[in-house]
């Protein structure tokens, strides 16, 4: 997160702006943060950072046709993972 906080604090008008970051840097925790301050936010999370989501377990994925993801959302802060 200390990365994250110091690449937007630079910015004058955060809420113009939305991120992008790999799997070293993205958790749920991040992203819920960077929602709460009204950040758009995009990242690819890690199955172990992933705990918090009422997603299908990669055990599960792994039996499905290539190309197969799940999805969930939250309509009030319009958040979605896949």
């Amino acid at each position: 997160m200390k990365v994250i906080e110091e690449m937007i604090s630079v910015l004058e008008r955060p809420v113009k702006h939305e991120l992008y970051f790999n799997n070293i840097f993205a958790s749920y925790d991040l992203l819920e943060k960077l929602s709460d301050k009204m950040i758009r936010a995009t990242g690819t999370i890690r199955n172990s950072r992933a705990r918090k989501l009422p997603i299908m377990p990669v055990d599960e994925v792994k039996k499905k046709y290539r190309g197969f993801f799940d999805h969930c959302s939250d309509t009030h802060s319009r958040k979605r993972s896949t």
